[in-house]
C-alpha cells in the first residue's frame, strides 16, 4: 500500500475539497491504521491534510452556513422513530413529507403573496446568498385569526423548500408532570436538529395557558427558558415556523426569536369571492349571488367560507329548489359565530330590513336588479315593496 501512497494521498486531498462526515471518518481510520502499522510518516501526512481541511472550513463562513442549511443532518424517512412523551407514550410530532404537502398557496391579497414569496425566494436562491456571505431567514412566525390558512401556508412554504415537515402542536407537548413539558420541548428540538427538516410549531400560544395559573410560576419560567434555548440552538440547524392565533399572548423574548413575523389578515372582498368560487365547485352561482355571499361573510375567515360552501352544497342537493337567501338565513342562525352579529340580526328580522341594508351598503354597491332575483322577486316588484316599506316607516 505504501508503494501507492502518493495516489492514496491525492485521492484524500481531492475528497477533502468538499468533505462530509463520512469522508473525514474514513480518512481518520486510514490514518490510524497506518500509524498502528508503523507508517508514521504517511499517517502524519494524512493528519496534515485533515487539519488543513478543517482550517479551511473554519475560515469560510459560507461553507458552514451551507452545511447546516443544506447538507447537515440525517435524512428523515417514514421509518424514522418519532420521540414520545415518556409519561404517556404519545408521539411529540407528526412528519409530513414533501409529496404530502399542499401544492397550492392559500388565497391571499397580492401584498401578502409577495411577502411570502420573498421568503421562499431566499431559499430558492440559497447559493447566490452564500456567495455574499448571507443566509436565508432561519425562523418565521405566522399569526392571525383562526381559519385564515396559517398552517396550510407553513406547509406550502416547506413544499417549496423541498424538506419534510416535523409538525408539533405545543399544547401536545405540555404535561401535568413537573418538568415533563420542558423535557418534551428539548427532545422535540433535539430530534428536529438531528434531521434535515422544517420544524413547524403549531398552537404556539399554548404556553400562555400555564401563565394564568399562579401555581405554575416556576414551571412557566422553566418552560419558557427551555423554549428560548431550543430556538437559539435551532437557529443554525434549519428553518423553524411558529403558528399562533393569539400572538399577544406570546412572551416578548419568544417573539423576538423569530427573524420574520407575518400577520395573515381576514380575507378581503376580492379574496373572499375567489375562495367562495373555489369552494363551491361544482355548483355554479352568478356574480350577484357570489357578491351577496361575500357580503354576508364580510369579516369572516377562509374556513368560514369553506363551511358555508359545504352548507350550500348540502342544501342544493337535498332541496333542489332552495333559495339562496333562505339558506343563508339558516346558516346565520345556526352558525352565529361565523356571521357579523349586526348583519345576522337584520337578516333574521325582516326581508325589508335585509334588503334596505344591502341597498345602502356603499362598499358593495348592490342594485335592485342584483338583489331582486335573490329574494325571488322581479326588480319592479322589489321596488314597489321597498316604496311601501319606506312609506310605512314615515308613518
Amino acid at each position: 500500500m505504501v508503494k501507492y501512497f502518493n495516489i492514496i494521498q491525492a485521492l484524500c486531498r481531492s475528497a477533502l475539497v468538499s468533505p462530509n462526515e463520512a469522508i473525514t471518518h474514513q480518512i481518520n481510520r486510514l490514518k490510524d491504521s497506518l500509524e498502528k502499522d508503523g507508517y508514521s510518516k504517511e499517517a502524519k501526512s494524512l493528519e496534515g491534510l485533515l487539519s488543513s481541511s478543517q482550517a479551511s472550513i473554519e475560515m469560510s463562513p459560507s461553507k458552514i452556513q451551507q452545511s447546516f442549511v443544506v447538507a447537515s443532518g440525517e435524512v428523515l424517512t417514514a421509518k424514522t422513530p418519532i420521540p414520545v412523551d415518556k409519561e404517556t407514550s404519545t408521539p411529540l410530532a407528526e412528519v409530513f413529507f414533501p409529496a404530502d404537502l399542499p401544492a397550492e398557496m392559500p388565497l391571499f391579497d397580492e401584498n401578502i403573496k409577495l411577502a411570502i414569496q420573498s421568503i421562499v425566494n431566499e431559499w430558492m436562491k440559497f447559493d447566490r446568498l452564500l456567495e455574499i456571505n448571507a443566509t436565508p431567514a432561519s425562523s418565521c412566525l405566522i399569526y392571525g385569526i383562526p381559519g385564515t390558512g396559517k398552517t396550510h401556508l407553513a406547509k406550502w412554504i416547506a413544499k417549496q423548500i423541498g424538506l419534510p415537515v416535523v409538525l408539533a402542536r405545543l399544547e401536545g407537548l405540555m404535561s401535568s408532570f413537573l418538568g415533563t413539558t420542558s423535557r418534551n420541548i428539548g427532545n422535540l428540538f433535539a430530534f428536529a436538529n438531528k434531521y434535515k427538516c422544517i420544524l413547524l410549531l403549531d398552537e404556539f400560544d399554548a404556553i400562555a395557558k400555564l401563565r394564568n395559573d399562579p401555581q405554575e410560576v416556576g414551571e412557566v419560567k422553566r418552560v419558557v427558558n427551555t423554549l428560548l434555548q431550543s430556538l437559539d440552538s435551532r437557529h443554525e440547524r434549519g428553518f423553524t415556523i411558529g403558528v399562533t392565533n393569539h400572538e399577544g399572548l406570546l412572551d416578548p423574548a419568544i417573539w423576538r426569536r423569530f427573524d420574520i413575523q407575518i400577520e395573515i389578515p381576514r380575507p378581503s372582498y376580492e379574496v373572499m369571492v375567489h375562495l367562495l368560487k373555489k369552494f363551491l365547485i361544482p355548483l355554479e352561482f352568478n356574480e350577484s349571488e357570489i357578491k351577496f355571499l361575500a357580503w354576508c361573510l364580510e369579516g369572516s375567515s377562509g374556513a368560514d367560507a369553506e363551511m358555508l360552501s359545504k352548507w350550500l352544497k348540502r342544501a342544493f342537493v337535498l332541496e333542489k329548489q332552495s333559495n339562496i337567501v333562505t339558506v343563508m338565513k339558516q346558516f346565520a342562525l345556526l352558525n352565529s359565530g361565523r356571521v357579523n352579529a349586526g348583519k345576522r340580526n337584520l337578516m333574521l328580522h325582516s326581508d325589508e330590513d335585509f334588503i334596505a341594508m344591502l341597498l345602502n351598503d356603499k362598499t358593495y354597491s348592490f342594485k335592485q336588479k342584483d338583489i331582486a332575483p335573490l329574494f325571488g322577486m322581479t326588480p319592479s316588484s322589489l321596488s314597489k315593496q321597498m316604496s311601501k316599506f319606506k312609506d310605512s316607516e314615515k308613518n
